[in-house]
């Protein structure tokens, strides 16, 4: 995938109250678990990402420092950042990847953004799903 598209991955929201490094975080896991991120595959540089996201370098590098401690990405010298070829993430069943990328085009054909789409996944996550006890 073109570090273009790795790039269009992040929807980050600077008034959800979720620090932006934790949003980062948590969506290059879901990339990874939705199969949109490979193992071996190279992510965009510090530089690259602040840049196009607009947002700190260390807020990147803090959130790649997480990950790596994790052992989701690995830092290779004078390559840069990699999804781990051993990742402990556990890739998303087809039918839930599927049933996201199809609410995700509804959504979009109902003229929703990403962040209203966001909204709309946490807000249902905060939700007791009847028959759920988690």
């Amino acid at each position: 995938m073109p570090e273009s598209k790795i790039i269009d991955l992040f929807a980050l929201n600077t008034s959800s109250g979720i620090p932006i490094y934790r949003q980062l975080v948590d969506q290059i896991k879901q990339a990874i678990m939705m199969g949109m991120l490979e193992k071996g595959q190279q992510l965009p540089s510090v530089r690259q990402l602040a840049k196009a996201l607009q947002i700190n370098p260390m807020t990147i590098s803090k959130a790649f420092a997480q990950l790596e401690l994790e052992k989701i990405l690995e830092r290779r010298r004078g390559v840069g950042m990699l999804v781990a070829q051993q990742s402990k993430q556990t890739e998303v069943p087809l039918v839930v990847s599927e049933s996201m990328q199809k609410f995700i085009k509804i959504a979009q054909q109902h003229d929703l953004d990403n962040e209203a789409i966001m909204l709309l996944i946490q807000q249902g996550l905060s939700v007791k799903i009847e028959g759920n006890q988690s």
